[in-house]
Order: structure tokens, then sequence, then C-alpha cells
């Protein structure tokens, strides 16, 4: 059963979502980006490390894969709530909800930083001009 009223409810849910997949891709990215930069010197490695750190980059990758997949799922959830579906605004908005997840992370790291607040202000007051013009 649908409730009509819960819509504006899940596009914040659905957000807060995409954003979460955003920085866990990232992380995985950093990792996976990590061990192949290391894979590149596999030489300096004993050849059971290096088989483990093999495993971990394809590990990290997978889950980047998915983490992909199911974002792409989250953001056609989103349009299914459109109004009014505006194209143009699609890839645009999965850069400004990652740009306020950044910015978030940013915040967390001094939450009494002015600059910071700023700019997780603006990011998130960007990222809902875009969904609202998404939708």
């Amino acid at each position: 059963m649908e409730n009509k009223d819960s819509q504006r409810g899940a596009v914040v849910e659905l957000i807060e979502v995409m954003a979460n997949q955003i920085a866990s891709y990232s992380h995985h990215y950093e990792l996976y980006n990590s061990l192949e930069t290391d894979l590149m010197d596999s030489d300096q490695f004993p050849a059971e490390e290096v088989e483990k750190m093999q495993e971990e980059s394809s590990y990290h990758y997978y889950e980047m894969q998915k983490l992909t997949e199911q974002r792409r799922r989250s953001m056609r959830m989103l349009k299914a709530l459109a109004v009014d579906y505006n194209e143009q605004f699609w890839c645009l908005v999965k850069h400004a909800i990652a740009t306020y997840q950044f910015a978030q992370e940013v915040l967390a790291t001094d939450m009494y930083n002015t600059d910071y607040i700023q700019l997780a202000a603006e990011a998130s007051q960007y990222m809902y001009k875009c969904v609202s013009r998404l939708l």
C-alpha cells in the first residue's frame, strides 16, 4: 500500500542512501587503488602477500561494482517519484549528492569550523536545488 504523504520522506531517505553508497564506493576505491599501486611493485613482496593483495583488490573492485549498481537502482527509484522528471539533471544530481556527502565528511572532522559548516550548508543547498530540478 502506497502512502502518498510519505513521498517527500522517501526522496530525502533515497538521497541519504545514495550519499552513503557514494561514500562507500569512494572508500573501496581508495583501498583498491592503493592495492593496485602496490601490486605494480609486486616483486618487492613475498608471493603469499601478493596473492593476498590480489584477493583484496578483487574484493574491493567487486564491492565497487555492487555499490555502483545499487546507486543506479536508487537513482531509478528517485526517478520513479518524479512528478515532472527533467533528465538533464540526472547525472548532475549524482554529483551534487557526492559533493554533499563529502562536505558532510569534511564537517565531521571539525564540527565547529565555520568554513566547514558553510561548505556543508552550500553543498546541501545546491544538492536540494538540483534534486528539485530533477523531480
